[in-house]
């Protein structure tokens, strides 16, 4: 009895099941994982392990180093350049200026103001028909047809600005038959190597004048056919009614350069100022072609090779050498 005693105290009490404490509910944080727990270790005295305590130990998180947000640079709005205009348009004021130098009666002469007044001016030129510089010393237009002056001058300028590089740059590129005092003979004889039909003058004159005769036809009717023509398509007759008959534009001003009447004024300045050039230089070309029988190229070419030796003079001097 006494060793039961014994025993019974020696024995350990039963250990009393604790109550788990209540689960409070934590929320879970989205993105953070839970970290995974160690596995319990036995216990070395062959009790039972001690269950972990349902609370969590939550680890606090590395504070965040406050990164100091730069302020967006604001940039500055671009200004868009404003479209350049093909052409700005003059002022009524320049317009007129630019004109006065070349029409009316402020306009510019032949002669410094000192050497010609206006009084020395006939009265036929006016200053009304564009490169008026009151210049005609016979009096050619005396006889009130001052106007078909005009259109004979302007047709022959256009002809001698045609034909300044039509003679020029055939022989300068060294065709047969370029050189214009030797065109003829070579056609005649049929020297040009093309076929007998491309090389025939009297086909040629043929055609020149059948498209010659159309042409003068119209302009001195002041009519035109119908047609087509770039950047404008097709028109019809009437499109030539009440034009000029020298300066129409209407369909034949492809570009629209004459569109406004003070370009087209300054431009008909401009157009009789280098067709009057042309037929100063195209007199040249005759003179030329008299003195030695080349063409202008190879008289410019001689003449830059050697400016004092080959030139008019020297071409005109006569040999004074002695004869014993």
């Amino acid at each position: 009895m006494q060793v039961n005693a014994l025993l019974k105290k020696a024995a350990p009490a039963p250990a009393k099941t604790a109550k788990a404490p209540a689960k409070t509910q934590i929320k879970k944080a989205p993105a953070k994982k839970a970290s995974p727990s160690l596995p319990s270790l036995p216990n070395p005295f062959g009790g039972a392990a001690p269950k972990a305590s349902a609370k969590t130990v939550k680890k606090a998180a590395p504070a965040k180093k406050a990164v100091a947000k730069k302020a967006p640079v604001k940039k500055a709005p671009v200004k868009k350049k404003a479209p350049v205009a093909k052409k700005a348009a003059k002022s009524p004021t320049a317009a007129k200026e630019a004109l006065a130098k070349w029409y009316g009666p402020d306009r510019k002469l032949y002669l410094p103001g000192g050497l010609l007044t206006k009084a020395d001016l006939p009265s036929y030129l006016d200053g009304t028909l564009a490169g008026d510089y009151g210049f005609d010393p016979l009096g050619l237009g005396a006889d009130g047809a001052i106007k078909q002056y005009r259109v004979a001058e302007v047709i022959h300028a256009r002809w001698a600005m045609l034909a300044i590089p039509g003679v020029v740059i055939p022989e300068a590129l060294g065709l047969p038959g370029g050189v214009w005092t030797e065109t003829g003979k070579v056609f005649l004889d049929g020297e040009t190597g093309r076929p007998f039909f491309l090389e025939n003058p009297i086909v040629f004159a043929a055609v020149q004048v059948a498209l010659m005769a159309g042409v003068e036809q119209f302009r001195s009717s002041g009519e035109g056919p119908a047609g087509f023509v770039p950047f404008k398509g097709k028109f019809d007759e009437s499109a030539f009614k009440g034009l000029d008959p020298i300066n129409p534009g209407g369909p034949l001003d492809f570009f629209n350069v004459a569109s406004n009447p003070q370009d087209l004024a300054l431009l008909k300045v401009k157009e009789i100022k280098n067709g009057r050039l042309a037929m100063i230089a195209m007199l040249g070309v005759f003179v030329q072609g008299l003195t030695t029988g080349e063409g202008p190229a190879a008289n410019w070419g001689k003449h830059v090779a050697d400016p004092f030796g080959y030139n008019f003079v020297t071409l005109q001097a006569v040999d004074r050498t002695p004869v014993l």
